[in-house]
């Protein structure tokens, strides 16, 4: 664990203040203020030259460079915690723990800076906007260069699923890549009761739904997969035929070649039935996360180094939810672990995406030792 010098009494201090200033995507400005106002305390430099809303600051020294990155934007969510410290800002919340994540980093901050003599290597530390939201904060700074140089990348996630204390870490596939595609079909509308003077959207929609399921399901042949229609929306009254008919898809996978496949296969099918119906459609069919694969020698040291550091290091399952670090993961090995929030007695049990979400702030301790522990070991024979 972290020595008696550390006061972790500044990162609730830090967290509680993150967590009445939530933004939203790039529209962060009091938290960026606020992240700006603490490293400048610190004494350590830092640019925002890797885009909108982003913070970057390097410590130590040498070739190597091990990167931590932190999320810092919130959720459209009304908070319903009843905390004293809740959201200032309406109807937008901190209900995934990046104020958690933000607030570990500064710390990681303080107490590397207090060793940076110690560090074997240059630590970048990566504050990122826009995790949530539409367009990638992720790879917005990828393609600004925030990666170039860097050997080895690390984050961290809260997690209230498990308990204070614990470390959780996955060898290999870990989150899954996301596809979120919109397709639309097109007809022609008529009257109810003259439906052979038009081309139902809705039919083709319909059908076409049926044979992509079962397509999908004998393409992946056992691989790990979500196919889910989310949204499916046409017509606007009973006695007209719908001319437009709307779906939104999520697929999630690991697997590429598999998403090859099945969108030449989805397209195949659209247009099968589109030629029957003499209708047409449109496929917006766009990756917003790639698959995210912790390095396994990467997470074996990091294992070993926590589990020496006293920490109680657990396995966790695969996901098939998505993160924008994998964009990073295109320049460089890395991994995500995650740290334990959950504390029934105090009411910590919500899981992320509830109004209601809060963590146990304790959490965050283990996942400052964790990063520093790894750092100050880092490219160290």
């Amino acid at each position: 664990m972290m020595d008696e010098s550390f006061c972790f009494s500044k990162t609730i201090e830090l967290y509680r203040e993150l967590h009445q200033m939530p933004g939203i995507g790039f529209d962060l400005d009091e938290t960026v203020s606020f992240v700006k106002r603490e490293l400048s305390s610190l004494k350590i430099e830092y640019t925002e030259q890797y885009g909108r809303s982003s913070i970057v600051a390097d410590l130590g020294s040498g070739d190597k460079i091990l990167a931590i990155r932190a999320d810092m934007d919130a959720l459209p969510i009304e908070e319903n915690t009843g905390l004293p410290y809740a959201s200032r800002n309406k109807g937008i919340m901190h209900a995934c723990g990046h104020d958690s994540h933000t607030a570990v980093l500064l710390s990681v901050a303080r107490y590397l800076k207090s060793m940076e003599d110690q560090l074997a290597c240059r630590v970048r530390l990566i504050f990122q906007p826009s995790e949530e939201g539409a367009v990638s904060g992720a790879r917005m700074m990828v393609e600004n260069g925030v990666m170039d140089g860097v050997d080895r990348i690390i984050c961290t996630h809260c997690e209230n699923a498990s308990p204070v204390g614990e470390i959780l870490v996955c060898y290999g596939d870990y989150m899954a890549a996301c596809i979120p595609a919109t397709l639309k079909f097109f007809g022609r509308s008529t009257h109810a009761a003259l439906p052979q003077f038009g081309i139902d959207a809705i039919a083709m929609a319909a059908e076409a739904y049926a044979e992509m399921k079962a397509m999908v399901a004998r393409e992946a042949n056992g691989a790990k997969y979500i196919w889910s229609v989310g949204k499916f929306s046409g017509g606007h009254v009973h006695n007209v035929v719908a001319e437009r008919c709307e779906m939104a898809i999520s697929f999630r996978f690991y697997d590429m070649d598999l998403a090859k496949r099945v969108e030449r296969e989805v397209r195949r099918i659209c247009a099968d039935v589109c030629e029957k119906y003499g209708g047409r459609f449109e496929l917006d069919w766009q990756m917003s996360a790639g698959p995210i694969h912790n390095d396994e020698d990467m997470t074996a040291d990091f294992e070993s180094i926590a589990r020496n550091s006293g920490l109680n290091v657990q396995k966790m399952p695969q996901r098939m939810s998505s993160e924008d670090f994998c964009w990073y993961l295109e320049k460089t090995p890395g991994m995500i672990f995650r740290f334990g929030t959950r504390n029934e007695e105090k009411g910590c049990t919500a899981l992320a995406h509830r109004s209601d979400f809060r963590i146990d702030e304790e959490g965050m301790k283990y996942a400052i030792t964790a990063f520093c522990k790894y750092a100050l070991s880092y490219n160290k024979e």
